[in-house]
C-alpha cells in the first residue's frame, strides 16, 4: 500500500495482462510476481517454473512478428504481444528513465521478464500513441 506510482493504467494493464498471459501459456505455474520500488522508477518482475527462453531467442523476443517455436508459426498469437508490451512500457517516461521491458532465464528455470517504469511518468501524448 505505501507503493505509489503516476502511471497509465490502461498500458500497465496491457503490459502485465501479456507478461502473465504469456507466463501461463507457455511456461508452467507456479506464475508469480513481485512489484518493487527504489527512488526513481518501480519494478514489476514475472516470473514462471517453464522451460525457460532459449538464450538464442532472447535478443528478439521483442520484435514484432517473431515466434520462439517455429512449430507455432500457425498457432494462435500474432507474435505482437510482447513487442506491444515492451512499447507500452517505452511510452512511460520522465526527465531521468524511461520505461522497459527485458527478458532473462532464471538459474531455477523458467522465464523472467522484469517491467521498469518511472515512478512520475508523463502522460504519453498523442503523437506517441
Amino acid at each position: 500500500p505505501e507503493i505509489t506510482a503516476r502511471l497509465d493504467p490502461r498500458r500497465v494493464d496491457v503490459i502485465v495482462a501479456n507478461l502473465v498471459g504469456n507466463a501461463l501459456k507457455h511456461g508452467a505455474p507456479p506464475v508469480s510476481l513481485r512489484l518493487h520500488a527504489a527512488a526513481g522508477e518501480i519494478t514489476i518482475e514475472v516470473r514462471d517454473q517453464g522451460p525457460g527462453v532459449d538464450p538464442a531467442v532472447l535478443p528478439h523476443v521483442f520484435d514484432r512478428f517473431y515466434k520462439a517455436d517455429t512449430a507455432r508459426s500457425r498457432s494462435d498469437g500474432s507474435g505482437l504481444g510482447l513487442a506491444i508490451a515492451r512499447e507500452n512500457a517505452r511510452l512511460h517516461r520522465d526527465d531521468d528513465h524511461q520505461g522497459d521491458i527485458t527478458a532473462a532465464g532464471s538459474r531455477d528455470g523458467g522465464a523472467v521478464f522484469t517491467v521498469r517504469l518511472p515512478r512520475q511518468a508523463h502522460a504519453p501524448s498523442e503523437e506517441d500513441t
